[in-house]
Protein backbone atom coordinates (compact mmCIF):
# COMPACT_ATOMS: atom_id res chain seq x y z
CA UNK A 1 0.00 0.00 0.00
CA UNK A 2 1.13 3.38 -0.86
CA UNK A 3 1.85 5.82 2.19
CA UNK A 4 1.02 9.25 1.69
CA UNK A 5 1.03 10.88 5.25
CA UNK A 6 1.77 10.51 8.38
CA UNK A 7 -1.86 8.97 9.08
CA UNK A 8 -2.02 6.68 6.35
CA UNK A 9 -4.92 8.99 5.07
CA UNK A 10 -5.60 9.63 1.50
CA UNK A 11 -4.21 13.11 0.77
CA UNK A 12 -6.82 15.57 -0.90
CA UNK A 13 -4.73 15.14 -4.07
CA UNK A 14 -6.91 18.51 -5.91
CA UNK A 15 -5.07 20.89 -2.52
CA UNK A 16 -1.99 18.54 -2.81
CA UNK A 17 -1.36 19.37 -6.84
CA UNK A 18 -2.60 22.73 -6.29
CA UNK A 19 0.11 23.35 -3.62
CA UNK A 20 2.88 22.04 -5.59
CA UNK A 21 1.85 23.97 -8.76
CA UNK A 22 1.55 27.43 -7.65
CA UNK A 23 4.91 27.21 -5.82
CA UNK A 24 6.34 26.71 -9.48
CA UNK A 25 3.90 29.73 -11.13
CA UNK A 26 0.29 31.51 -10.45
CA UNK A 27 -2.17 29.68 -11.59
CA UNK A 28 -5.01 30.52 -13.83
CA UNK A 29 -6.76 27.15 -14.29
CA UNK A 30 -6.70 23.90 -12.86
CA UNK A 31 -8.56 20.77 -13.68
CA UNK A 32 -8.36 17.15 -12.12
CA UNK A 33 -11.02 14.83 -11.38
CA UNK A 34 -11.88 13.62 -7.74
CA UNK A 35 -10.08 10.79 -7.06
CA UNK A 36 -13.37 8.40 -6.76
CA UNK A 37 -16.65 9.53 -8.68
CA UNK A 38 -19.72 9.87 -5.86
CA UNK A 39 -20.54 6.90 -7.07
CA UNK A 40 -17.68 5.26 -5.89
CA UNK A 41 -15.47 3.89 -8.84
CA UNK A 42 -12.43 5.23 -9.38
CA UNK A 43 -11.76 7.70 -12.10
CA UNK A 44 -8.18 7.79 -14.12
CA UNK A 45 -6.38 10.10 -12.54
CA UNK A 46 -4.39 13.25 -14.19
CA UNK A 47 -3.46 16.69 -13.88
CA UNK A 48 -3.99 20.24 -16.38
CA UNK A 49 -3.26 23.59 -15.65
CA UNK A 50 -2.31 26.86 -16.64
CA UNK A 51 0.11 29.85 -15.30
CA UNK A 52 -1.44 32.85 -15.94
CA UNK A 53 1.45 33.98 -17.98
CA UNK A 54 4.13 31.34 -19.87
CA UNK A 55 6.60 30.28 -17.67
CA UNK A 56 8.39 27.95 -20.48
CA UNK A 57 11.61 27.82 -18.05
CA UNK A 58 9.69 25.11 -15.80
CA UNK A 59 8.93 22.55 -18.87
CA UNK A 60 12.35 20.86 -18.57
CA UNK A 61 11.22 19.80 -14.96
CA UNK A 62 7.98 18.43 -15.73
CA UNK A 63 8.89 16.73 -18.60
CA UNK A 64 12.40 14.95 -16.59
CA UNK A 65 9.58 14.22 -13.85
CA UNK A 66 6.93 12.82 -15.84
CA UNK A 67 9.87 10.94 -17.61
CA UNK A 68 11.90 10.07 -14.86
CA UNK A 69 9.33 9.24 -11.98
CA UNK A 70 9.19 5.07 -11.12
CA UNK A 71 5.34 4.51 -12.69
CA UNK A 72 3.71 0.96 -13.50
CA UNK A 73 2.18 3.10 -16.59
CA UNK A 74 3.26 5.12 -19.32
CA UNK A 75 2.50 8.57 -18.65
CA UNK A 76 2.89 11.86 -20.85
CA UNK A 77 3.37 15.63 -19.97
CA UNK A 78 2.02 18.03 -23.14
CA UNK A 79 1.81 21.39 -23.35
CA UNK A 80 -0.66 22.97 -25.81
CA UNK A 81 -2.90 25.75 -24.45
CA UNK A 82 -2.90 24.06 -21.41
CA UNK A 83 -0.03 22.01 -19.24
CA UNK A 84 -1.10 17.88 -19.06
CA UNK A 85 0.13 14.89 -17.35
CA UNK A 86 -1.80 12.57 -19.10
CA UNK A 87 -1.28 8.32 -18.64
CA UNK A 88 -0.34 7.51 -22.19
CA UNK A 89 -3.41 4.95 -22.65
CA UNK A 90 -5.76 7.99 -22.16
CA UNK A 91 -3.92 9.93 -24.78
CA UNK A 92 -4.55 7.15 -27.32
CA UNK A 93 -7.79 6.37 -26.00
CA UNK A 94 -8.61 10.12 -26.84
CA UNK A 95 -7.26 9.78 -30.45
CA UNK A 96 -9.95 6.54 -30.73
CA UNK A 97 -12.84 8.28 -29.82
CA UNK A 98 -12.11 11.14 -32.46
CA UNK A 99 -10.82 13.76 -29.68
CA UNK A 100 -13.37 13.46 -27.27
CA UNK A 101 -11.57 13.36 -23.74
CA UNK A 102 -14.79 12.89 -22.34
CA UNK A 103 -15.80 9.77 -24.05
CA UNK A 104 -11.98 8.13 -23.79
CA UNK A 105 -12.67 8.92 -19.75
CA UNK A 106 -15.79 7.08 -19.60
CA UNK A 107 -14.83 4.28 -21.73
CA UNK A 108 -11.36 3.87 -19.42
CA UNK A 109 -13.68 3.70 -16.13
CA UNK A 110 -14.40 0.06 -17.10
CA UNK A 111 -10.64 -0.84 -15.73
CA UNK A 112 -11.17 -0.12 -12.43
CA UNK A 113 -7.38 -1.82 -11.96
CA UNK A 114 -5.65 1.14 -14.56
CA UNK A 115 -7.47 3.69 -12.65
CA UNK A 116 -6.26 2.37 -9.49
CA UNK A 117 -2.82 2.51 -11.16
CA UNK A 118 -3.41 5.95 -12.31
CA UNK A 119 -3.97 7.00 -9.02
CA UNK A 120 -0.91 5.48 -7.78
CA UNK A 121 1.19 6.66 -10.51
CA UNK A 122 -0.04 10.23 -10.36
CA UNK A 123 0.46 10.13 -6.84
CA UNK A 124 4.31 9.22 -7.67
CA UNK A 125 4.49 12.05 -9.95
CA UNK A 126 3.13 14.60 -7.51
CA UNK A 127 5.30 13.49 -4.84
CA UNK A 128 8.68 13.82 -7.71
CA UNK A 129 7.27 17.12 -8.88
CA UNK A 130 6.93 18.37 -5.02
CA UNK A 131 10.45 17.79 -4.37
CA UNK A 132 11.97 19.45 -7.84
CA UNK A 133 9.41 22.37 -6.97
CA UNK A 134 10.76 26.30 -5.84
CA UNK A 135 10.54 26.31 -1.89
CA UNK A 136 7.00 27.69 -0.72
CA UNK A 137 7.54 31.29 -0.06
CA UNK A 138 8.19 32.18 3.60
CA UNK A 139 5.33 34.61 4.59
CA UNK A 140 3.91 35.33 8.43
CA UNK A 141 1.32 33.08 8.07
CA UNK A 142 3.50 30.10 7.02
CA UNK A 143 6.08 31.30 10.10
Amino acid sequence: MLIRDEKDAPRDRTRYALTILRRFAPLAWYRSPVERHEFGYLQVAHLGWRFTEPHDEFRPVFEETVRDAPLLLDWRFEVKRNWLILPVRLTEETARCGDNFSEAQSRLLEDQEFCLATSAGLELILQALDAAAPPAPTTPETL
